[in-house]
């Protein structure tokens, strides 16, 4: 064994015995050495964690070995060479929740680039003491701490709220889950219903069936029926392995009055109600196609037994850059490129926009400046040029309204610009300015006297 390799088994096996946690990540993020300690804490087994490769984003799931190696994964900025102190809220195996603060250091190679990272975790037992990072690093830190608040409260931690609204509809959906009723969600189209609705499904005792999405404004009526036929009457083939437990309907405003019978007639009967259950979705309150009769009125008892307005992401500012932020890192998983966060004046820019579109915009939106970007933060530069051309027309305001004055005073001012400019154009020629506005010249001179007109074409003010 050669000299340099024996010191550094030596050295490996001090680093592993230490009480304090240390872990090492290589410039591939692949974890390469993970110690006693941080076994100790994190209740992860270094067998386990090795060889795994983390990404710069928040996962909550204390089973899964991924969450754990992403939440200790250095900010992008540490693999350029920076040392960090990074605010965190780890998750241990047992779902235990760590406030710390992780030291990253990056080691160079002979090339002065950095070959890998040492992590030092130093717990903090009063999470109110978490120092402030750089901006970034504090909404990724805010976004571990909102998910881990979320899934300790509600079980689950894939939708981002501290919005008093969305708020509501958490508590709206933690019913839902215990429940096996139709659930009727509304809002306008890109909230993430859909997201929801498949909430609901994999928190429920369904999750082991599969989430079936119909489009109703996409499917053609034909197809739309007999997939639904089949699905009721339990005609399943190998398109479909699996027992459906969700059926949910996208855009049911859009869903012909022969469906809706038929799916009536199905869960009235009781055939399917016991083992499928019902999950639609409009762009507007059902109440109006009630009153329209448009939508059966069995029908519409039936979907809105629990009933969820879903709010636009207009009425979330609050939500606003965690939802940024969390599009952003969900960008960053698989990737090689990693990016932390946002530049200076691109969440205010946020702020400035309308979301016509919603979450799904802002996730296009952040999608798109992932891509065109090569630096560590999303930049105002890297932003699409739809946004800030929205934001520009936004920053101008609505257009005054027109004022509307009497129609003589408005008729007389047309007629008397007209005269003025036809006296101009055949300069002050009475008689030919008179045939250029169909007049006779006795005409015009009696609409120039009427309108206080001088002979040389000029409004008399006296």
């Amino acid at each position: 064994m050669k000299k340099g390799s024996g010191r550094r088994t030596r050295l490996e096996t001090r680093l592993s015995s230490l009480d304090t946690p240390l872990f090492i990540i290589d410039a591939s993020r692949t974890v390469q050495f993970f110690n006693q300690g941080c076994e100790r804490i994190l209740e992860w087994s270094a067998d386990e964690i090795l060889g795994q490769t983390c990404d710069y984003a928040v996962d909550v799931d204390a089973d899964e070995c991924e969450s754990i190696c992403n939440l200790l994964c250095p900010p992008p900025e540490v693999f350029e060479g920076s040392k960090s102190e990074v605010p965190r809220y780890l998750l241990a195996r047992s779902g235990r929740t760590l406030p710390c603060v992780i030291r990253y250091t990056p080691l160079y190679d002979e090339f002065h680039k950095t070959k890998l990272v040492l992590g030092i975790i130093d717990r903090i037992e009063a999470p109110h003491t978490m120092p402030v990072a750089s901006p970034p690093q504090q909404l990724h830190a805010e976004l571990a701490a909102l998910r881990l608040s979320l899934r300790n409260r509600f079980r689950f931690s894939t939708i981002i709220a501290c919005n008093d609204a969305m708020q509501r509809v958490l508590r709206q959906l933690e019913l839902a889950i215990d429940s096996t009723q139709p659930v009727h969600f509304w809002g306008e189209p890109g909230t993430g219903k859909e997201h929801l609705a498949r909430v609901i499904h994999f928190e429920s005792e369904q999750r082991r069936k599969i989430f079936v999405p119909l489009d109703c404004d996409t499917l053609p009526p034909l197809e739309l029926k007999q997939t639904v036929t089949k699905i009721l009457k339990r005609d399943f083939d190998e398109s479909m392995p699996l027992e459906p437990g969700v059926l949910f309907f996208a855009h049911v405003e859009s869903l012909s009055r022969d469906i809706q019978d038929l799916i009536l007639s199905n869960f009235q009967s009781g055939t399917s109600q016991d083992k499928l259950r019902l999950i639609t979705a409009s762009s507007f309150s059902l109440a109006d196609l009630l009153e329209q009769e448009s939508i059966l009125p069995e029908f519409y008892y039936l979907i809105t037994t629990m009933e969820i307005k879903v709010p636009p992401l207009r009425e979330r500012r609050d939500d606003l850059k965690m939802l940024a932020q969390h599009f952003l890192e969900n960008e960053n998983r698989y990737q090689e490129k990693q990016i932390s966060g946002f530049a200076p004046g691109v969440l205010s820019l946020f702020q400035d926009y309308f979301w016509p579109a919603n979450l799904d915009e802002l996730a296009k939106i952040i999608q798109s400046a992932f891509q065109s970007t090569s630096e560590l933060l999303i930049t105002q530069e890297s932003l699409p040029l739809r946004l800030k051309t929205g934001i520009d027309a936004r920053m101008l305001g609505p257009a005054l309204p027109a004022t509307i004055k009497p129609l003589e005073e408005t008729l007389h001012q047309i007629e008397k610009e007209q005269i003025q400019l036809a006296l101009e154009q055949t300069k002050n020629n009475r008689t030919e300015a008179a045939k250029l506005l169909g007049l006779t010249r006795a005409k015009l001179y009696r609409r120039m006297e009427l309108l206080n007109i001088s002979l040389d074409g000029k409004s008399q003010t006296g």
